[in-house]
């Protein structure tokens, strides 16, 4: 009988580590022949990322931006958060060295772009521009899909959008203090406008009346169109709005301000106190817009996509732009945008649970 022949043992440790090349063989080829310890020390030499690759072939890794960027806006086109994100793609792309992407997916009070970003490979390459629905969501629409605290990371706060307490012209009150006394000598006869149930607006005036126990009566509008018109008229008697809506009838003189949602005046409406100034301390409500990626963003990426946005929000002419749009431009640290989520999320909960608005 013919005794099969057997490969001469120089070559054996070169069969052995072409074996280990291949991925249902490496087991195999470690543990034959002489190539055994060589084919040993090369896998425990490699570092861990190379050794989970592709088996046979070394990975190099791309430096990051190595391709364009999507930045996901929970708006419309045209809104002011919109209009804060084309300034910030347009600087970025030029800082990054890599074109950065406007696309507006609205609906579903911000969760449909929202989602897509929590969704979206941690990578740096999807990013989110958020605003307060991040933080007013998951207390008042039962189907968000995400939790605003653990599926996302924060990168940097971008701009305020402030809230001004409007009254219409013909209102017999001036000040702040006259508002509530008139809610809390004539009950029912106050009504605030806002865009819908759970809006900041109406949890700003939510929490106008927790402050100072003010008997306001909420009217809920289906847009600006319909609420603007009836406050001009004196329908209903108050809303919180943003600056930049309003400025156009303060300066028509048909609606009055009242106080300012901010730590400090607006620059366009000086005679016109912050509700500290007025005497209500802790009604600082206005909206904003930051900067998230996915949970699990590298904490590289993070920090070249915060220094991009420092660089971006310090400049004069796009300072004067986002504050041209009505929003007051802020920036910070990732650290910072975490802790002021997280406090956001415990105010509009606790002016939700307060206005008697249930998940939907």
């Amino acid at each position: 009988m013919k005794t099969p022949s057997r490969p001469h043992p120089d070559h054996a440790p070169d069969c052995a580590e072409h074996a280990a090349d291949h991925p249902r063989a490496r087991g195999a080829a470690i543990a034959a022949g002489p190539g055994r310890r060589r084919v040993l020390r090369l896998l425990v030499a490699l570092p861990a990322s190379v050794t989970a690759a592709t088996p046979g072939r070394v990975l190099a890794q791309e430096p990051w931006p190595s391709r364009p960027i999507r930045l996901l806006v929970p708006f419309p086109v045209g809104g002011a958060a919109d209009i804060v994100a084309r300034l910030l793609a347009a600087d970025m792309t030029a800082s990054l060295g890599k074109p950065v992407v406007v696309e507006n997916r609205a609906g579903a009070s911000g969760n449909i772009a929202m989602d897509a970003a929590a969704r979206s490979a941690p990578d740096g390459y999807t990013i989110l521009l958020a605003s307060a629905s991040l933080a007013i969501n998951k207390s008042l629409i039962k189907a968000t899909p995400f939790d605003p605290e653990k599926d996302f990371t924060p990168i940097s706060l971008v701009a305020m959008v402030p809230s001004v307490l409007l009254v219409p012209a013909s209102l017999p009150v001036r000040t702040l203090d006259e508002l509530v006394r008139l809610a809390k000598e004539k009950p029912g006869t106050v009504n605030y406008g806002s865009n819908g149930v759970g809006t900041t607006q109406h949890l700003a005036a939510v929490m106008l009346g927790l402050r100072t126990g003010a008997d306001l009566t909420h009217v809920p509008y289906k847009g600006a169109d319909g609420l603007m018109p009836d406050l001009i008229a004196g329908r209903i008697q108050m809303s919180f709005n943003n600056v930049a809506s309003a400025l156009p009838y303060l300066k028509a003189g048909t609606l009055r301000a009242l106080a300012v949602g901010l730590p400090d005046r607006w620059p366009d409406l000086p005679d016109v106190p912050t509700f500290e100034q007025a005497g209500l301390t802790d009604m600082e409500v206005s909206s904003w817009v930051g900067l998230f990626g996915p949970a699990g963003l590298p904490p590289d990426v993070t920090a070249k996509l915060q220094a991009a946005v420092s660089g971006s929000v310090s400049k004069p002419e796009i300072r004067e732009k986002i504050l041209t749009g009505g929003n007051l431009p802020v920036g910070g640290t990732a650290p910072e945008l975490r802790k002021f989520v997280s406090d956001e999320i415990v105010r509009w909960r606790n002016a939700i649970d307060a206005s008697g608005a249930r998940p939907e």
